[in-house]
């Protein structure tokens, strides 16, 4: 895949193909969520009311990005899901931090790329976006690094179920930056077609008492996206990866 992200990438917003990741966890603690203690805590009360699902868990945001010979650095900055949930909620403004995470960019024998919706609940729920997660302690090596790739597997497993195992990793990343929001896309190639894709995640979600997915959305050209309300991130990785094509 070619794509053009533009001067100043990952500083604005772009698409681009690169060979590695460098991240690490830098130990900081976020003046944001300290500055807003108060603010934040009154929001988490008013947020798990309207949906008790939501866990206060550890997650990592991104700070100090560069780019220097196709590999990304970037430091690691820990916080808890009611500091970034407020975050969010208020539009992401500027904070020192990028929401960086990892997905899973995974094309079928067909050539359509899955994007998936998620159930109520969940904080993508109503927007079709690529399987994908929090950076959180799972995901950090003793040494303080992570492997992103890890991450985007470990969320493919824990949405696709069985299927997951079945995916072939190809080489690379491809970076996509969308204003605040930072996604580190693994791609993996699915041995089968949509419909049998499709099929083994339906019967992974009829088989868990409280799956993740409410279904899986086949994109086979930029047409399929037109009038889907999707993430920013994932509307310019799709549209950057069938200009390509």
């Amino acid at each position: 895949m070619q794509v053009s992200p533009g001067a100043g990438f990952p500083f604005v917003n772009g698409v681009k193909v690169i060979s590695s990741c460098s991240l690490k966890v830098d130990g900081d603690i976020w003046p944001y969520a300290e500055k807003n203690a108060a603010e934040i805590d009154a929001h988490w009360q008013a947020a798990t009311k309207s949906n008790p699902s939501y866990f206060n868990g550890i997650v990592y945001l991104t700070s100090g990005i560069r780019l220097s010979d196709g590999v990304l650095h970037a430091s690691l900055v820990r916080t808890d899901f009611k500091s970034y949930l407020y975050w969010r909620m208020h539009g992401f403004p500027e904070a020192g931090v990028l929401d960086g995470f990892g997905c899973a960019l995974i094309g079928s024998s067909d050539g359509d790329v899955m994007l998936v919706q998620q159930r109520p609940g969940n904080v993508n729920y109503g927007f079709a976006c690529l399987p994908a997660g929090f950076i959180d302690e799972r995901d950090v090596l003793a040494d303080g690094t992570v492997e992103i790739s890890l991450s985007a597997a470990r969320e493919v497993a824990e949405e696709l179920g069985e299927v997951g195992n079945l995916l072939v990793r190809d080489e690379g990343f491809i970076i996509a930056r969308s204003n605040a929001q930072l996604s580190f896309a693994v791609p993996f190639r699915a041995p089968m077609t949509t419909a049998e894709f499709v099929r083994l995640v339906d019967e992974h979600n009829a088989m868990c008492a409280d799956p993740e997915l409410q279904s899986i959305v086949p994109v086979g050209s930029l047409g399929d996206i037109e009038g889907l309300p999707m993430l920013a991130y994932a509307r310019e990785l799709i549209e950057a990866l069938f200009a390509a094509r």
